[in-house]
């Protein structure tokens, strides 16, 4: 058995781990940290040799295009958690149940869509405008709802791994990324889409068969 080749995707799910960790400690770095990631699992044969430059590059470059989503996703923590807190310590009973069922649904569809901006992110060009970004978030959302929707699930399955420490350090971040990825499917771009449309087109300039 190649030694290399057994250990080739544990070591590159623990370099782009660590790379996203500097992201993350920079806070506004979080949005390019998980798209690093989600780019390195999206094809991890492909970048498990560079798995760390890859998240690397992702930070570098799309830190400023992405701080907006960045700084919106501790807004969404802060207030995640000052609601649990207040939830906790100021409701009991019926209230408490009625408030839990009014912003479940609501943190999990906006963690959805968070969900979806990073998959749209990591899968798209490093140089496209935020726009073209919501742009392939929003279609993802349309029409792949059960999946954004499931990747919250993975997230909160997967809360022992990006929580204790040990485990946070090797693969907090990537093992979480693999996963969703895997929910996601294969990523399929907007640039795939046009040539494989443009494919079509020209496939049917070829029809040479009467009515």
């Amino acid at each position: 058995m190649d030694l290399n080749k057994l250990l080739r995707y544990p070591a590159a799910m623990v370099a782009a781990n660590w790379a996203g960790l500097l992201g993350l400690l920079s806070l506004v770095g979080v949005i390019p940290a998980f798209a690093g990631n989600a780019r390195v699992m999206a094809d991890l044969d492909e970048h498990a040799d560079t798995s760390g430059r890859v998240v690397l590059t992702q930070l570098r470059r799309t830190l400023r295009r992405d701080l907006p989503v960045s700084l919106g996703w501790w807004v969404f923590v802060l207030v995640g958690v000052a609601t649990g807190w207040l939830m906790v310590t100021a409701f009991d009973g019926g209230t408490r149940v009625f408030f839990a069922g009014l912003l479940v649904p609501t943190y999990w569809v906006v963690g959805a869509l968070f969900g979806a901006y990073v998959r749209a992110a990591g899968t798209t060009d490093l140089d496209a405008h935020r726009s073209e970004v919501l742009a392939e978030a929003t279609r993802l959302v349309l029409t792949s709802p059960l999946r954004a929707l499931a990747t919250v699930l993975v997230v909160i399955v997967t809360t022992p791994v990006w929580v204790l420490a040990p485990i946070t350090i090797a693969c907090g971040l990537s093992v979480p990324a693999w996963l969703i990825a895997k929910v996601w499917g294969p990523a399929t771009t907007a640039a795939q889409r046009r040539a494989r449309a443009d494919a079509d087109r020209d496939l049917d300039s070829w029809d040479l068969s009467t009515a």
